[in-house]
């Protein structure tokens, strides 16, 4: 048999039995009717010289562009990894025993195709068993872009659980609440969906846009059960939803199966197969423009006796694949983010523990020799928080992100006030040019919310609060009273309640207040300012990534 056929055979066979478990699409959310929807295989180069792969390998493939081999493009397994040659062709040892998918560290450059028209299909199932006598054969296709400065769009904490949190309304109810009866899922789709298409529409054109989903799309408790809002049905709504932008996804705690109960070993894959079978590895990296982005699982899910108990944390295996990825990394790259869905370290004393992810530090350690600038981006506190990692070895700040389901679909508020949003992050090269809050509910939606009316210290001083949740310690300020500087020293944080949360939260009643995570919070984003003259014209503006906010203006 010539070699092209027997592509033809592997690709056809592939084709049939990549995924074990499909996804839906119907009119209903819940539906289980099932549509694979994968991407054709890559078109084969006309020869490849298999005597130059490794010829222990057990996976074998050829990364290809335009039917041209791609020389350099890393192949991992989660464990091993190795690049393409010039011929474009990679193989690795690998057996299914260790590995279930083999996945590209998509280059600088360059796009690849979607399924179910936004998630990335950079990766490949590996079926068993795994021999060098019955190698498998993988092979990816990749489309040449210029995406040197892009736009990376990202969320956190969805929550879809196909239930319809208001049951009735009344005159209390607050208006920013959804209408009675409507499901979340259709609440998503109304107001973060429709704003992530519009907003999309004003972008510049040319510039190409990514997606970032910091985990927790769904809620294990819901996945069976009349709700049936498992993993499969996010996808559903997604693609019902219209999702505009290619989407990359990380795990969060609640996106494993709780099912898979009393974890006692370091590996809790057995609880992650739903995830992987819809949207890939656990971890993995990929090169876009000159930053290198790095997905990581810091969830150990262990889930005794059914209580969803987890550990924030990188396994061994995972710590030991980013030494490998950093090693693999290009030399030039300017910037590293790094991704996973729990916060690794805290501002806010009062709230929690500072570094509640017990090996952050070790993950800094891999790459701080490269000498670049390190983004960290995280969801699962359900709040807005800017950290500068206390590290004198290294330029790392966390951006904790807040839940685009806010109030787990009660109203679109965090704990902390800030609203359900998604953030636009803009890349320059690996220069983070802005970063932008997007609040989805309120199109004219500003930065902060302001309280000015009757707001007095304990000393009986007037003063104005503000609420501004993307607000970071290196923030400078400019504070005006008819026209005349006053010192910044005039504003100062203060760990207070936000007025808004609090009245929505006490509006909604006894439906809301038999949840503890639902409980207001005090935060250290708001801002607190004493008039020098409080009949004076006061200006206050903030100024961040070189753009003037302005805060408050009277």
């Amino acid at each position: 048999m010539k070699i092209k056929n027997l592509f033809i055979l592997l690709a056809a066979t592939f084709a049939l039995t990549v995924f074990n478990v499909s996804y839906q699409k119907s009119g209903t959310e819940g539906d289980n009717t099932e549509e694979p929807g994968e991407p054709d295989e890559p078109e084969d180069p006309d020869e490849i010289d298999w005597s130059l792969v490794d010829s222990k390998a057990t996976v074998r493939g050829v990364v290809t562009c335009d039917g041209v081999g791609i020389q350099g493009v890393v192949v991992t397994d989660g464990v091993n990894m190795t690049r393409t040659n010039k011929q474009g062709a990679y193989g690795l040892r690998t057996s299914s025993d260790q590995s279930k998918l083999v996945y590209l560290t998509i280059p600088s450059g360059y796009e690849i195709a979607s399924t179910r028209g936004f998630i990335p299909y950079f990766y490949r199932r590996i079926s068993a068993p795994t021999s060098v006598d019955k190698v498998q054969q993988h092979d990816f296709t990749l489309k040449k872009v210029n995406n040197d400065n892009h736009i990376m769009i990202v969320s956190a904490d969805m929550h879809i659980r196909n239930r319809s949190m208001i049951k009735s309304t009344s005159a209390t109810t607050p208006s920013i609440c959804p209408p009675a009866n409507e499901l979340d899922s259709t609440t998503f789709r109304r107001t973060y969906l429709a704003s992530l298409r519009n907003y999309i529409k004003t972008l510049p054109a040319g510039v190409r846009v990514y997606g970032m989903n910091l985990g927790d799309m769904t809620q294990e408790s819901h996945w069976t059960g009349a709700n049936k809002a498992d993993i499969p049905n996010y996808v559903n709504v997604l693609e019902r939803g219209c999702m505009p932008i290619q989407t990359f996804h990380l795990i969060g705690n609640h996106d494993h199966d709780m099912a898979v109960q009393n974890i006692a070993d370091d590996d809790d894959s057995a609880a992650e197969l739903a995830y992987m079978a819809a949207f890939g590895p656990t971890y993995y990296a990929v090169n876009i423009g000159k930053v290198h982005y790095v997905v990581l699982d810091n969830m150990k899910y262990i889930n005794n006796g059914g209580d969803r108990a987890f550990d924030i944390r990188l396994n061994q295996k995972q710590l030991d694949w980013i030494q490998k990825d950093a090693n693999y990394m290009p030399a030039d790259i300017e910037r590293i983010v790094i991704a996973w869905h729990c916060a690794s370290f805290r501002r806010n004393p009062g709230a929690a523990s500072p570094n509640p992810m017990t090996n952050a530090n070790e993950v800094l350690d891999v790459y701080k020799d490269k000498n670049v600038p390190i983004t960290i981006w995280s969801g699962h506190q359900h709040i807005a928080e800017t950290v500068s990692v206390p590290r004198a070895d290294v330029e790392a700040t966390e951006y904790v992100h807040p839940a685009v389901c806010g109030a787990w679909w009660y109203f679109p508020l965090c704990i902390d006030g800030a609203p359900s949003t998604y953030t636009v992050y803009d890349f320059n090269g690996g220069t983070l040019a802005s970063r932008t809050s997007v609040n989805f509910n309120e199109p004219d939606g500003q930065y902060c919310r302001v309280y000015n009316s009757g707001q007095t210290t304990a000393d009986g001083k007037k003063v104005i609060r503000m609420n501004v949740w993307d607000w970071h310690t290196n923030w400078k300020f400019e504070c005006l009273e008819n026209g005349a500087t006053v010192p910044s020293a005039q504003l100062q944080p203060v760990r207070l309640y936000d007025d808004a949360y609090v009245s929505a939260h006490d509006a909604c009643g006894n439906d809301i207040d038999s949840f503890d995570f639902l409980n207001k919070y005090r935060t250290d984003h708001m801002l607190e300012y004493t008039p020098v003259n409080p009949d004076a014209e006061i200006q206050i503006t903030a100024t961040d990534y070189n753009r003037k906010i302005h805060l408050y203006r009277l």
